[in-house]
């Protein structure tokens, strides 16, 4: 029994990859996936392409794309591999679909008439996906300033979770796997709660669609046990956490945690099995043995002041040089680097530091021929593809040189105390160390620049990577760099044969906004399951629960 999928809000695929995935590719038939950003429909597009073939037969073309590291060269590439492949491309290009849900531009009439033709009449179906999480996003909030918990309800954003429910509500699958932020758990609008009201929502989407005859639905924890079932049959929990999965607890090498609800239509009498926790898998063990690069110079800065703006307040106006990027500079760059730091006030102990080595490698490309995973990768089975010779996406940032010396600093202070140095760490040491920002000392971005630990799990990977590096840098301070897109994606659990379509930065963006695919996988097991049971249980109810 293969499943059919619908994937909405579907970023670059990372639900989809791991539903995809089960049982190489037979467990679950992705038939739509709809993004409106048009990066991640490009790469949508491309996997859906992947996916018509067995996952050993993928055509050489596909590795000539990869492994071409001009991206309009890839792109030319690319076409020229649909043209060879027309019937598998016009698959693809019905599949991945770039529309904007909410929008005036997509009416529900629309985007019903397309669900409705891809599902062509089947019954027992799966939607996955999650709406737009940057509006309950914590960090997000405190950002905007909209206080703690408080969203701005004029923000579409908000609501956009009902475009999910409408879907729900007008198609009725037999069960939904809907994801978010954690921060929607302290999210509230006009001083309501929101997490509880989603819940009872999706509990019974007629409530919100009285004229659709939707059916209700019992929403489950996947990492808790009910205690209990109210007189309807919907499962009881605890606490509001009882949703929040710990992506680290089951074998991510990442500190993600995330709202998933599994939701199964109330007429189906099946209570879905929970997540098997593993061990954790650290960091270095995941991108350890991709190639050592060195990172990118762009500019230095070289003043600030204030000046006046026409209604009479300040602004900060800084001054930048543009700098050589070369091998050399960098090195000599390093070279002073170190000799500084070494010398700065506390740094110096009786357990002396190892020499930096330069490194004899460069800045990396959208293509890095390599031998990697290695076997002693503990996702070696998830991210490698023999057949790639190489790892795409592996290409470092360039940065201000004052970073470089940040960066240097807070890698060679990891490395001495096991932890990420702080601003007030940076300030003892040497003020030349504080980067030119208001709130530089004032606590509240303390942990401005943060190196992430070889042996732990890293922390979230966000969108926000596509901004800057200074969340995301390399704990080896011989590299010297934040991630790379790469390293992010093996982060997140992209196998290594992903390829993310667009700029740099729009790879980036896609890779931090993803469900890593290894989780979603292990939740496609769980769902499957239930399908299983429904398939075996003869005794099921043909007619759903309504809504009172």
């Amino acid at each position: 029994m293969t499943i059919p999928g619908i994937d909405i809000f579907a970023g670059p695929g990372g639900l989809g990859e791991g539903f995809s995935s089960l049982n190489k590719g037979k467990a679950f038939d992705i038939r739509l996936s709809i993004e409106k950003e048009a990066s991640e429909h490009q790469t949508l597009e491309l996997r859906s392409f992947v996916r018509q073939f067995e996952p050993d037969k993928l055509p050489e073309d596909y590795y000539a794309v990869m492994r071409e590291s001009d991206l309009k060269k890839r792109e030319q590439l690319k076409q020229l591999l649909f043209q060879k492949y027309p019937e598998k491309y016009a698959h693809a290009k019905k599949e991945a679909w770039q529309c904007t849900l909410g929008s005036e531009h997509f009416p529900p009439e629309e985007v019903n008439d397309r669900i409705g033709k891809v599902l062509n009449g089947a019954r027992e179906w799966v939607l996955i996906g999650g709406p737009p999480c940057q509006a309950y996003s914590v960090v997000g909030r405190s950002r905007r300033q909209e206080g703690e918990t408080g969203l701005n309800p004029e923000d579409h954003r908000v609501h956009l979770y009902k475009e999910y429910l409408r879907i729900i509500a007008t198609h009725h699958p037999t069960a939904f796997v809907m994801e978010n932020v954690k921060g929607l758990l302290s999210s509230n609008v006009d001083g309501e709660k929101i997490f509880p009201k989603i819940l009872r929502d999706l509990r019974i989407p007629g409530t919100v669609f009285r004229k659709r005859k939707a059916p209700q639905y019992r929403i489950y924890s996947l990492i808790t046990e009910p205690v209990d079932f109210d007189r309807k049959g919907h499962p009881i929990y605890t606490h509001d956490t009882d949703y929040l999965i710990k992506a680290e607890d089951y074998g991510v090498p990442q500190k993600r945690h995330r709202i998933i609800l599994l939701g199964i239509r109330a007429d189906i009498e099946v209570q879905p099995n929970i997540l098997k926790p593993s061990g954790p898998v650290s960091l270095r063990e995941v991108i350890g043995d991709l190639p050592s690069l060195r990172s990118g110079i762009n500019r230095s800065f070289v003043r600030s002041e204030q000046v006046k703006k026409e209604d009479g307040s300040t602004k900060t106006k800084r001054y930048y040089q543009n700098e050589t990027d070369s091998k050399e500079n960098w090195q000599q760059l390093i070279q002073k680097f170190r000799a500084e730091i070494v010398s700065m006030n506390g740094f110096v102990s009786d357990t002396a530091l190892k020499d930096v080595q330069l490194l004899e490698s460069d800045t990396g490309d959208q293509f890095v021929p390599c031998a990697t995973p290695t076997t002693k990768n503990p996702l070696f089975d998830w991210y490698v593809d023999k057949r790639l010779k190489g790892v795409a996406n592996h290409q470092s940032r360039s940065h201000l040189v004052q970073d470089l010396k940040r960066y240097l600093f807070a890698g060679m202070y990891t490395e001495k105390y096991g932890k990420f140095p702080r601003m007030a760490d940076y300030a003892a040491h040497g003020k030349e160390l504080l980067p030119d920002h208001e709130n530089a000392e004032s606590g509240k971005f303390a942990d401005r620049f943060r190196v992430q630990l070889p042996d732990d799990p890293a922390t979230t990977v966000t969108s926000h990577i596509s901004k800057d590096g200074h969340y995301f840098i390399h704990y080896d301070p011989t590299q010297c760099r934040s991630f790379t897109v790469r390293e992010a994606a093996r982060v997140q659990t992209f196998p290594d044969n992903y390829l993310f379509c667009g700029s740099r930065t729009s790879q980036y963006h896609q890779v931090g906004n993803a469900v890593p695919p290894l989780l979603a996988y292990q939740i496609a097991v769980i769902v499957r399951e239930v399908f299983q049971l429904i398939e075996a249980d003869k005794t099921v109810n043909v007619q759903p629960v309504l809504a009172d």
